[in-house]
């Protein structure tokens, strides 16, 4: 009988890059409180536009990064998956960090 092949690098990648995605779902209710945007309103103040820009753009690429990810995981390697996997997420954090600075900023 053929031994069940893990993928715990991956599945770690895959764990972080849906917290982060949470946490991003986070911040754009705090930022709809911070700038009073009542639901169910997505526009009126430029800094929540951005928090909401990052949620959504993240949202957007989850259903290519993942499938991608567990396909190369399963076909190549799982450790080198979960190394791209790992540079995706702190892309997004980047992206995140530099995207919601205020535009004086």
């Amino acid at each position: 009988m053929k031994e069940a092949v893990m993928y715990h690098y991956t599945a770690l990648v895959t764990l972080l890059a849906l917290m982060f995605y949470v946490f991003t779902s986070i911040n754009v209710s705090r930022a709809r409180i911070k700038h009073g945007v009542k639901l169910p309103a997505i526009s009126g103040n430029e800094d929540f536009e951005r928090v909401l820009r990052v949620q959504m753009n993240t949202l957007e690429f989850l259903p290519v990064f993942l499938p991608s990810l567990w396909l190369f995981a399963i076909y190549i390697s799982d450790t080198i998956a979960a190394s791209i996997g790992a540079i995706w997420i702190v892309g997004r954090v980047l992206y995140m960090i530099g995207y919601t600075k205020s535009v004086p900023q």
